[in-house]
Order: structure tokens, then C-alpha cells, then sequence
């Protein structure tokens, strides 16, 4: 792929995703977090300067519309004042639609706080990782206390106020072998759809808990157990998220209009995520890489982060195409799936140096696109 392909497509994401990294501090102790003690400045919150300056910044990029994203850590930490702060400042300089989005733990119930988010529009999910064995194994509290029922007494108390509450799902080596009980229990939580988050090993996370993190035939295995189980129950609600943009891909034969992140090959000038000192990286699980950082909102603006004409952008712009001229060379004929695979898996598997590299989940990625082929001609032609 030439460069003015490759920006091309960079162009047609006309939504700009700014992710506020409030906090590296959590109430639970997750054994594969990626985000603790990833800060430079030991700051709980952004200070009200910066959250000014990074709400008025993300209105005017060249974006038609904008998606605010606040996590941590635990970002209802922050408290019910920081978001007070966050809704006047959105409408004093809102040029353009945007949304909010909260990803929280689940674990802090503070009522007044969740009334107001939902009371201003915004959407509030966690994380639950399967079963309440599994979730628990993977998500204790910082007490190593169960955290299950905390989440669920949270979703409920949403879902009463007459919201959605929607979730991500970690999967590690405890959630192997149990897709369809994962599938039966989600489908008890009345959703649509749900997000499965692989989780990989990285030596140069605080966090890193080898034992169950996967590797590429775990991924495979995963994903085509999941296949499996949704597709025996009936392709009944909830939608596994990342089965079901494969198996579109795959049944259209060309990409998805509604790209998974990990798959999209659009977040480069797309995608910001910042933490309380202004720190500005291309993804959240970059933050604390002092070779990742974008810059910093202090000295330059969100626009000009994210320019392909910026030194550092069109660096890690170079990067990507050189991971995507890796991919071409094997002619993959499922390139149009993951269009180069994620940046971070690239980053994984130069071990924290560059984003050049093939994605290190690409042969399990490769199993699963050629599993649900063979499935889905098996199932074409006994029709």
C-alpha cells in the first residue's frame, strides 16, 4: 500500500475518539491491567486548565464529530464535580455532535455521580469478563475480594433508570473452554452485543500476569469455540461482536463499514488519548511509553498532534505501512479484514520499540479467518 492510500483512508474516519486516561489509580486489582502506574504525575484527576484546554482542542480538528471517552484506572475517581466541569466546558465550546462514554469498573456506586452522567447523556459500561468464576479470577478487588456482584448491583441500578448498560470482556486462559457457558450467561444480561478483549503478555507492563495470558493459538481457539457456541444456540442475541464483523467480512467478501477498532487500520490520526499532564498518546495501552508519546496539549494543539504533516505522526505513519507491506508480501488474502492488524500488537511484538512489526496475534488471527471460511462454504452449499 502507497502512502496516499494508506492517508486515504486515514481521511474517510470523519470521527475524532479522545480518550481521557483520568486516573492510573482502580479500585479493583485486575491481574492484567495495563494502566497502573503509567502516569508521569501522581494527579487523580485532570486539572481544570487542562480539561479546558483538551475539550476546546478536540472540537476543532478537522472531525465532523467527536467521542469522549473518560477511563482509568477507575474513572468515576474523579468525582462528581470533575464531570460537573466536563459538561460545561462541552457546552461552551461544542461546534459539532459528540457523545460521552464511561468505562468503569463497576465498583464504585456512587449514585448521585451516575445519575448525573445518565441524567446528561452518558452511555456507562464495564467490564465482565464471563461467569462470576471467571470474572472474579480475573477481576479481584484491591482487597482481593470478589468483584461480581459490585458490577452487577451497578448494571442493575442503569438498566432501572431505563439505560443500557453494555460491557467488554477480557479474555484470558481462565475463560478457555467455557464460550458457551460465557454465551448462556450474557445472553441472561438481556444485551445486543458484546466486546472479547484479548489479553497478551507484555514484559514492560507493571501488570503482567504470563500464566493467563494467551498466546496466538489460545486467540484462535477462543474465537472459534465462540463461533461454535453462538452459531449451535441459534446466532441468537448477544452479537459477539468480533465473530460477527469476521463473518460479515468474510460473507461480502470485502471490509466491514463498521470496523472494530483492532481491525479499523484508521486510528493513527483518528484516535488521541491524553492523561492528567496533557500527555498525548495515539492509544491508552501506549501510555507510559516515553517513545509513544504523541505530545503534549500544553505546547501544541489536538490538530496538530494528529496532522500527518507532524514529525512524530508521520513517523509512526511510515511505521504502519511498513507492517502493512510485511502483511502484502505473504499475500494474505484476509488483509482486507484486519487491514494491518492493531498497532499495539504491533508493539507487543517489537517489544515496546516500534509499531512496524506484523501484529503478534496474526497466525491465530489467520486460523480463525480460515476456520469461519471453510464453516461458511460447509454451510452455503448444505443449503
Amino acid at each position: 500500500m502507497i502512502k496516499n492510500q494508506f492517508l486515504a483512508r486515514l481521511e474517510k474516519c470523519t470521527g475524532l475518539n479522545v480518550i481521557f486516561q483520568l486516573t492510573d489509580k482502580c479500585v479493583l486489582s485486575c491481574k492484567y491491567c495495563f494502566a497502573k502506574e503509567t502516569h508521569k504525575s501522581n494527579l487523580i484527576r485532570f486539572k481544570t486548565d487542562i480539561l479546558e484546554k483538551a475539550i476546546k482542542q478536540a472540537f476543532e480538528t478537522w472531525h465532523k464529530y467527536v467521542t469522549f471517552e473518560w477511563t482509568g484506572g477507575e474513572p468515576l475517581l474523579a468525582g462528581l464535580d470533575f464531570f460537573k466541569k466536563v459538561v460545561e466546558f462541552q457546552e461552551k465550546y461544542a461546534m459539532k455532535p459528540y457523545h460521552n462514554g464511561v468505562q468503569t469498573s463497576g465498583n464504585l456506586f456512587d449514585t448521585k455521580l451516575i445519575d448525573f452522567l445518565l441524567e446528561n447523556g452518558f452511555s456507562i459500561s464495564t467490564t465482565i469478563d464471563g461467569t462470576e468464576e471467571i470474572h472474579n479470577q480475573n477481576r479481584p478487588a484491591n482487597d482481593n475480594l470478589p468483584s461480581f456482584e459490585k458490577v452487577q448491583r451497578m448494571r442493575q441500578y442503569i438498566i432501572s433508570k431505563g439505560r443500557n448498560c453494555g460491557f467488554i470482556s477480557t479474555i484470558t486462559k481462565n475463560n478457555l473452554g467455557h464460550e458457551k457457558d460465557m454465551l448462556n450467561f450474557f445472553r441472561t444480561l438481556n444485551i445486543h452485543s458484546f466486546h472479547s478483549n484479548p489479553y497478551i503478555y507484555f514484559s514492560k507492563n507493571k501488570v503482567k500476569d504470563k500464566e493467563i495470558s494467551l498466546s496466538t493459538e489460545d486467540y484462535a481457539r477462543y474465537f472459534i469455540s465462540q463461533f461454535n457456541a453462538w452459531f449451535d444456540s441459534g446466532k441468537v442475541e448477544p452479537i459477539p461482536r468480533t465473530i460477527d464483523y469476521f463473518v460479515q467480512c468474510i460473507v461480502s467478501k470485502k471490509p466491514s463499514n463498521h470496523t472494530i477498532c483492532t481491525f479499523g487500520g484508521r486510528c493513527l490520526t483518528n484516535f488521541i488519548a491524553l492523561t492528567p499532564n496533557g500527555d498525548a498518546y495515539n492509544c491508552p495501552k501506549f501510555t507510559g511509553s516515553q517513545n509513544m508519546i504523541l505530545g503534549n496539549i500544553n505546547q501544541q494543539d489536538i490538530k496538530n498532534i494528529l496532522s500527518p504533516q507532524s514529525e512524530i505522526m508521520n513517523k509512526m505513519i511510515e511505521e504502519r505501512l511498513e507492517a502493512i507491506s510485511s502483511c502484502k508480501s505473504k499475500k494474505c488474502k484476509f488483509f482486507y479484514i484486519c487491514n494491518g492488524g492493531c498497532p499495539y500488537h504491533s508493539f507487543i511484538k517489537s517489544d515496546g520499540e516500534n509499531i512496524k512489526e506484523r501484529d503478534c496475534l496474526c497466525e491465530g488471527k489467520m486460523l480463525v479467518y480460515k476456520y469461519l471460511k471453510g464453516a461458511l462454504e460447509t454451510l452455503k452449499e448444505s443449503h
